[in-house]
């Protein structure tokens, strides 16, 4: 692609900036936007769909007021507390957009929590998608609530849309990965061996990986390890800094904004 600027500009980034992370493409912006989806895919196909949606449930407020912690992350675009209405029809909105683009044999995993995993269920069927099966992420240690039982565990549902193929024949729905330590650069991240993982199960090497929330970075990160290409939204600017610089350092290539 041509016209290509580094983007080392802190605070510059806006909706409909699109950057270039070596072979991973970043869009900042609302992945319910179908033109903006358009402008990001173009003319590639998914194979996998890998995302930590926002919960719906006030995550980073209500474990932060618990906590009283030093390091205080910026709230989740779309963590509000959501009726299971909204939430279904937002789930909705974000996979239609981009069903045009799958290839015939595809699949996806959602991140998601107890409370609104039956809305998240709804959203995926009115969308078209085949709710397949409940995974459960087993983490290292609990998470500060105010549940009766904390949570050790967030759910992941897996599934796809017409057809799918799955490469490793004896994965177990029960997965044991460690919590990240004392993340300071984003409040739900996700371990990367994790992600990587969960990719490997999927996909093959050259396929294209889909993330509409991508906070962090995680999932780019994790398809640089695997040789897999990831698409991305994400859409706050701050944290689009964050992947821009946490890749550059990840990697040492400067990613490069296309215009």
């Amino acid at each position: 692609m041509k016209n290509m600027q580094t983007s080392k500009q802190k605070n510059l980034i806006k909706s409909g900036d699109i950057f270039m992370l070596g072979d991973h493409y970043l869009c900042c912006g609302n992945c319910t936007d179908t033109e903006l989806v358009k402008r990001l895919l173009g003319n590639n196909k998914i194979k996998l769909i890998l995302v930590d949606v926002p919960y719906g449930v006030s995550f980073t407020r209500s474990k932060e007021s618990l906590l009283k912690k030093r390091t205080k992350h910026k709230d989740i675009v779309g963590d509000e507390d959501q009726s299971d209405e909204k939430y279904s029809l937002f789930t909705q909105q974000w996979l239609t957009a981009i069903k045009p683009y799958l290839e015939r044999k595809n699949a996806f995993y959602i991140f998601n929590s107890d409370k609104m995993i039956f809305a998240l269920k709804q959203g995926i069927e009115n969308a078209g998608y085949n709710f397949g099966q409940l995974l459960i992420w087993v983490k290292s240690q609990a998470v500060i609530g105010r549940k009766d039982y904390l949570p050790m565990h967030e759910l992941i549902a897996y599934g796809w849309s017409g057809v799918h193929e799955f490469m490793k024949s004896k994965a177990k729905s029960v997965l044991f990965y460690p919590k990240p330590q004392n993340n300071k650069l984003h409040p739900t991240m996700k371990p990367i061996s994790l992600l990587r993982d969960l990719i490997l199960n999927s996909t093959r090497i050259g396929d294209v990986v889909y993330d509409g929330f991508v906070g962090s970075g995680s999932t780019i990160l994790s398809c640089e390890q695997t040789k897999r290409k990831c698409f991305a939204f994400e859409i706050d600017p701050e944290y689009c800094q964050i992947i821009i610089d946490r890749f550059e350092k990840f990697t040492n290539i400067k990613p490069k904004k296309l215009t």
